[in-house]
Order: C-alpha cells, then structure tokens, then sequence
C-alpha cells in the first residue's frame, strides 16, 4: 500500500468534478493563516474542481469568506441537510476530518444521498486512533485531555467506519490509509541533517504496509 496524502488525493479525485465540499472552513482558528500559506483545502479544490459548492455551520466564517473571496459557499448544518435548499447532483463529496466531529454522523451520511448520483464518489477521511504517534501517547500515559481536539466527538477505526457505511447504503470503492496531509509537507524540512531521513523514511512507508504506520482513514464510496 503506497502512502496517501490526504490533501494530495483529495485534490487529484476532484480535478474537473462538480464538488460538493461538507465542513469546508476546517477550523476557524486555522483557516485565514492556511489560505495566506496556499495549504487551505478549499482553496486547492478549487483551483482543481469544475463546480466547487461548500456548506458549513460557522455562519459568521461562512459570511466572511462569502464577502472576501466570492466563492459558492453556504452556511447549513450537515446533519439537517434537509433544511439546505438546495438541489443539485455532484460527482464528488468530500467529508474531510469532519466524522469524528459529529454527535449523529449517520444523520449526515443519510442527508447527502439526495446529492449523489449512482456515479458520485463520496470521500470520508478522519483520523486513525491506532497510529503509531497516539499510541505512543498512551503509552507515556498522557490523558486524552492533553492532546485530544476538544471538538471532536468519536473516533472510527477503519473497520467501524466500515460497517457505518455498509449500514447507511453505500459500498466501497477503495478503503485504505493517508499517511500526511501532503507529500510537500512530508519532505520540506529545513534540517539538513534530517532531509535524510525523512526520504529513508518516505521509501519506507512505500514498500511497508503495517497500519500503524498512518495518520488516518481515507475511504471512498458510492451508493449501493
């Protein structure tokens, strides 16, 4: 299994789709120094993507990239989507670290249906509580507290999140593991002593497929 960067693939499976981006201001706190940088995930599907549609239910945010930017965004709840009024099919969905932050994900998964054609793909990517760096954590005893995104609710294990989708109508298309958020990421370090290793390390990852080894989930799938 060759590794996947998350923002990488996301960014390659939308290229000239019609893309419906759920949660897409991925934390407030974070999103204006992303766009200065070029690493914002919105930004980069949009760059890429024919069609480019994002709800999210920081209203104030939504607003205020609505004004600064103009792009197509919304402001809704994912897991009220019955109240968005809005009708349109999209070849691709993308639900990017945004699962584990629901009370009732199935609330969601149930509601984007009517946006998804027998084509569309529908991307689920969150993060892998058995990698290799959380279970260090635990096992220096650090308390979830410390380290734990205060926002999130749940964490799905890769067969959890499996069986969720199986029991809320779809199938899989490719069910795997991302290792980093982009392969950019992964290699720029300014050290030139770990420059390396951190290429030692990427070949590595490249020929091992132990699924501690990644960072998260990044699973694709259609309706059945």
């Amino acid at each position: 299994m060759s590794p996947i960067y998350r923002k990488d693939k996301i960014v390659e499976l939308c290229s000239k789709k019609t893309v419906l981006h759920l949660g897409f201001i991925q934390h407030s706190n974070l999103y204006k120094e992303l766009i200065q940088k070029g690493n914002w995930l919105h930004q980069k599907i949009n760059k890429v993507a024919r069609k480019l549609v994002g709800i999210d239910f920081l209203q104030t945010e939504v607003s205020y990239i609505q004004n600064k930017y103009d792009y197509e965004v919304y402001y809704a709840d994912v897991t009220s989507l019955e109240k968005w009024k809005y009708n349109e099919k999209f070849d691709v969905i993308v639900c990017g670290e945004l699962i584990e932050h629901l009370e009732n994900p199935g609330l969601m998964l149930n509601g984007i249906k009517r946006f998804m054609s027998k084509d569309t793909i529908l991307i689920i990517t969150t993060p892998n509580p058995w990698s290799r760096n959380r279970l260090k954590l635990i096992k220096k005893e650090k308390k979830e507290t410390e380290w734990l995104n205060p926002e999130h609710a749940c964490w799905f294990s890769f067969q959890t999140l499996k069986q969720l989708l199986e029991r809320s109508g779809f199938s899989e298309v490719n069910y795997s593991y991302y290792y980093g958020e982009t392969e950019e990421e992964g290699v720029s370090i300014n050290n030139i002593l770990l420059k390396p290793y951190m290429k030692f390390k990427q070949q590595y990852l490249k020929r091992n497929t132990y699924e501690i080894n990644y960072n998260g989930l990044f699973f694709q799938a259609m309706l059945k």
